[in-house]
């Protein structure tokens, strides 16, 4: 029997931390560039139908779904927050996937000992990485389930220069935690780990108006019919939060960029390249 969804009332929503908030309203958290990174990864790590993917970090599960759509790869996704989870797990159905083929677990990057050593073809990272309080371990876990030759992808977001503190201050008492200022410099090096820096593409963000916003986050809260149980006020409510959030967002993004960084599992060192090329 299914569990009946919890309701809160106005006071509730505006207390619950923001991986409780996104789990609320279901929000599909896709990874920078969207569709289209993920369609660059798969690309360019190869994967197929035979292939064993792992996400760490995976949220309401968008990226996996997308990637197990696109390529029929057998995919596990794990994360930190279990309502997130089960909100995963139950769009397999829904999108029409092969529940053997795909499922969602509580699970730790720092952690990954339920998966034994050199597991799966791909590990899809996203931006999850700039998150994980231990990345040396968890980048160790990371390589040791990692098959030989294999990718880690990741999606930084980083900083075109030091930002204003106070957007800092903003975004953290958003999320609920301090980030990291990360720069590009911060995510060219991976020679310390044995990994091969096979691909790499630097992206930019547009910047969203007002109105774009305003726009996205009505039609965002709109679309979800799980959310009908709150009467108009609650939904304004909720739209206003989640507006709210975007808005900080959205000025964060605006001081940054982000890559597309493919990482491969060399088994034996290689000479370096020389003679580069570039497009004419």
């Amino acid at each position: 029997m299914q569990k009946k969804m919890k309701r809160y009332n106005k006071n509730e929503i505006m207390q619950l931390n923001y991986t409780d908030f996104i789990s609320l309203i279901k929000e599909e958290n896709r990874p920078s560039g969207g569709k289209k990174t993920i369609r660059e990864i798969a690309i360019n790590s190869f994967i197929n139908e035979n292939s064993n993917v792992l996400e760490i970090g995976c949220t309401n599960g968008f990226s996996s779904i997308e990637i197990n759509k696109i390529t029929n790869c057998n995919v596990i996704g794990i994360d930190i927050n279990r309502n997130s989870i089960k909100n995963a797990n139950e769009k397999i159905k829904s999108n029409g996937l092969d529940e053997s083929k795909i499922r969602f677990e509580y699970g730790d990057a720092e952690d990954l000992s339920t998966f034994e050593d050199n597991t799966f073809d791909l590990i899809i990272c996203g931006n999850a990485i700039s998150f994980i309080n231990n990345k040396d371990k968890a980048f160790n876990e990371i390589i040791r389930v990692l098959k030989p030759n294999g990718f880690i992808s990741i999606v930084p977001i980083w900083y075109k220069e030091k930002p204003n503190i106070n957007i800092i201050k903003k975004v953290n008492q958003e999320l609920g935690f301090e980030i990291h200022c990360y720069y590009k410099e911060d995510w060219m090096n991976y020679e310390d780990k044995k990994l091969e820096l096979y691909y790499k593409k630097d992206y930019s963000f547009i910047y969203c108006s007002k109105r774009q916003i305003e726009s996205y986050v009505n039609k965002m809260i709109d679309s979800k019919n799980h959310l009908k149980i709150y009467n108009e006020d609650e939904i304004n409510l909720i739209k206003t939060r989640w507006g709210k959030t975007i808005n900080i967002f959205n000025e964060n993004l605006s001081l940054t960029n982000y890559s597309v960084i493919l990482l491969r599992k060399n088994l034996v060192p290689e000479e370096p390249e020389i003679f580069l090329t570039k497009g004419c």
